[in-house]
């Protein structure tokens, strides 16, 4: 049969212990504090993401504004500009029209210039046509 030895089984709970005892402090104590420290470090890390999360949040809503704003600065600068150049326009519209009536009233003081000479060169023709025909009808008399 078999004979149990106690020495043996004595020396082999003994290296299994101290092979136990040495895994523990070299291999498990080790990782077990990696994995806390690594644990730690990613609930730090989540912490900050979701801090960051909420500033870039904010951040976005704050861009969101300034270009909300200047967008509607924009349109106003526009509408100003637009209006600006329509009252322009019709100022320039009204200067042009000033200047055709003042032309107007240029062409019809001259024209009404050239009337009065047309009608007195008549009336100087005409008394002139007067006397000649009263000579003719004398001479033929």
């Amino acid at each position: 049969m078999l004979e149990l030895n106690i020495w043996l089984m004595v020396g082999v709970a003994v290296i299994f212990l101290i092979t136990l005892y040495l895994l523990n402090e070299w291999l498990f104590k080790p990782l077990i504090n990696f994995m806390e420290e690594r644990e730690i470090k990613l609930a730090e890390q989540m912490k900050m993401i979701n801090v960051n999360s909420e500033e870039t949040i904010k951040l976005e809503n704050e861009i969101k504004e300034i270009l909300k704003k200047a967008k509607t600065e924009a349109g106003k600068i526009r509408e100003e500009a637009r209006a600006k150049a329509l009252a322009l326009s019709e100022e320039q519209k009204a200067q042009k029209q000033a200047q055709i009536e003042e032309a107007k009233a240029k062409l019809a003081e001259e024209i009404e210039i050239e009337k009065e000479k047309i009608l007195n060169e008549l009336l100087k023709g005409k008394d002139e046509i007067k006397t000649i025909l009263e000579n003719k009808i004398r001479n033929v008399a």
